[in-house]
């Protein structure tokens, strides 16, 4: 059984799933205490883009936000029910960009790796803030700077040993080559097998070398920048290597899309900007199908492939 927002499903019923999507996010930090949104408010605003994507035959949004990036299950439960979509949440932490731990609460910041292990295992035990609603996987972000800082390090070893015990992956946001071989030495370090572990925006810079590499050490790769690309030129190249390299089965596909975003002030969410959910139907399938590649492999991936990487291990 694979944990939405509303319940758990099974495997079957995750259909065609896109790994990486957003529909609220808060980049303001986790010291922002009144909220200046309504759940009403965003739920009416992202709506119709996920009937959209729904109606363009999607089944499944993995949606990545942590707590500390605007995690609200108030918002996703409604999406969830009045757009049909299985809509699957997360655990973990967030400190991409360089916003140096502004989205990690003092709290856990505080505490050390197994007490930070053991909060996000109960959330996948017990359920997110005795909601009942249980988290699909672990969501870090680290290494934007060029290197993994000290509470970087110690949020990724959290997540690797909640991961070994629960049975959930780990889908990690990091850019850069550096930060990348530094992840290799600690999961090695900790034990994780490989294949727990799902690189996001591996897109990114698409340095096709790094790319195999991780690949053939078993690491899922996650194309996931398409909905902000200006164009989808580097794709098709990148997959055809993958293909050449028999590690199809080693690639997901997300688009980053979204969201409603959090301002500090209310009136300013009025103003809102969204990268629809459809643009991986509406656009990027058919330009990887003109420029050679199969549409029976972009279909694996995005339900055999994603299946995969949700089932617990």
């Amino acid at each position: 059984m694979i944990n939405t927002v509303i319940g758990p499903i099974s495997e079957e019923d995750l259909g065609v799933t896109l790994m990486h999507e957003h529909i609220l996010v808060d980049l303001n930090g986790i010291n922002l205490v009144e909220k200046t949104y309504t759940t009403d408010e965003v739920v009416d605003f992202v709506l119709p883009y996920l009937i959209d994507v729904k109606n363009k035959g999607c089944s499944t949004i993995v949606e990545a936000t942590p707590f500390g990036l605007g995690r609200d299950l108030d918002v996703l439960k409604q999406c969830a029910k009045k757009s049909g979509l299985n809509i699957i949440t997360c655990t973990g932490a967030w400190d991409g960009f360089n916003v140096r731990g502004k989205g990690v609460p003092k709290d856990i910041k505080e505490k050390t790796i197994d007490e930070i292990a053991s909060i996000w295992i109960k959330e996948f035990k017990e359920g997110i803030d005795n909601t009942g609603t249980k988290p699909g996987f672990i969501k870090m972000a680290l290494g934007d700077e060029g290197e993994i800082f000290p509470l970087q390090d110690k949020l990724l070893r959290a997540a690797i040993k909640a991961s070994l015990e629960t049975g959930l992956r780990i889908q990690c946001h990091v850019l850069n080559e550096p930060c990348v071989k530094r992840v290799f030495k600690i999961l090695e370090e900790e034990n994780l097998p490989f294949d727990n572990f799902i690189w996001v925006h591996a897109d990114a810079k698409m340095d096709v070398s790094l790319i195999l590499e991780v690949a053939k050490k078993g690491m899922w790769i996650e194309f996931d920048g398409i909905a902000g690309a200006e164009s989808f030129e580097k794709y098709p190249p990148a997959i055809r290597k993958i293909i050449e390299e028999r590690l199809i089965s080693q690639l997901l596909f997300g688009q980053d899309s979204g969201s409603f975003k959090i301002k500090e002030n209310r009136e300013e969410n009025k103003n809102q900007n969204m990268r629809p959910y459809a643009t991986f139907f509406d656009t990027f399938i058919p330009y990887c199908v003109k420029e050679g590649i199969d549409q029976e492999i972009i279909y694996k991936v995005i339900t055999e492939n994603s299946r995969r990487a949700l089932t617990l291990i």
